[in-house]
């Protein structure tokens, strides 16, 4: 299969009980945006330093959330301390729904302290960004019921959709123009909350019918689905390397 480079790149693909859990970035600018920020991330991302991962002197870091399970927002509240004492640089958090951004506060405020000088927290209608398209609403775990979300975004002019967690696909095929990128989920393994290859090939038709570049994160067990990636049509997502 040819090698398709994509639009994102990715401090760590693997699911919740992986060391480097799942989190995807790009640039906008002198901004780092970054989608998820689990602990894990925020350690990379130090040792790495935000300035490399944008190529010049970063002005901010924006924070787009899925959903609040701690493998994707458990290191949000360092990134913040470490942005507001260490590099002096704003953090934008920026949540789905109204409902999200009040859970997400709360871990802000109550449980991390973060001082509220370093961060703004946002939703998707108040974010002033033609990039945002528009969150997605999704289906993961009932606990969560109508808080899981994925986004669908244009980046460089070319469509961006990226599902989070989820056990379906259906929310996101209206967002699949031709041509666009899908960051998908993929399990191993039988669950009802994440998405199976089973579920993929559902769409196998449309997915091809639109050329849809597909490229597979929130890996449970990365050499089984490395090697079955090919009959998906899709490769795994690409990994950052300092």
């Amino acid at each position: 299969m040819e090698v398709e480079n994509g639009v994102l790149r990715f401090l760590g693909r693997g699911s919740a009980f992986h060391t480097d859990n799942n989190s995807a970035f790009f640039t906008k600018g002198s901004s780092l945006v970054l989608l998820d920020c689990p602990t894990s991330a925020f350690h990379k991302l130090r040792h790495i330093g935000v300035d490399t991962l944008t190529g010049c002197e970063a002005d901010k870091v924006i924070v787009l959330v899925t959903h609040t399970h701690t493998d994707h927002v458990g290191g949000v509240g360092m990134l913040i301390h470490y942005c507001y004492y260490m590099l002096h640089l704003p953090v934008e958090v920026i949540a789905p729904s109204r409902e999200v951004a009040e859970d997400v506060g709360y871990l802000l405020r109550r449980l991390d302290g973060c001082n509220e000088q370093g961060y703004k927290l946002l939703t998707a209608d108040e974010a002033d960004y033609d990039w945002i398209v528009t969150p997605i609403l999704t289906k993961h775990t009932p606990e969560l019921e109508g808080r899981c979300f994925g986004w669908c975004l244009e980046i460089g002019g070319q469509r961006v959709v990226y599902t989070g967690d989820t056990c379906t696909l259906e929310p996101f095929v209206e967002y699949l123009t031709q041509g666009a990128y899908l960051y998908t989920e993929l399990s191993a393994y039988d669950t009802l909350v994440h998405l199976g290859a089973d579920v993929l090939l559902r769409y196998e038709d449309v997915l091809k019918e639109r050329q849809i570049k597909v490229f597979l994160m929130h890996l449970d067990n990365e050499q089984v689905i490395e090697q079955g990636a090919e009959k998906l049509g899709a490769q795994l997502a690409p990994l950052y390397h300092k």
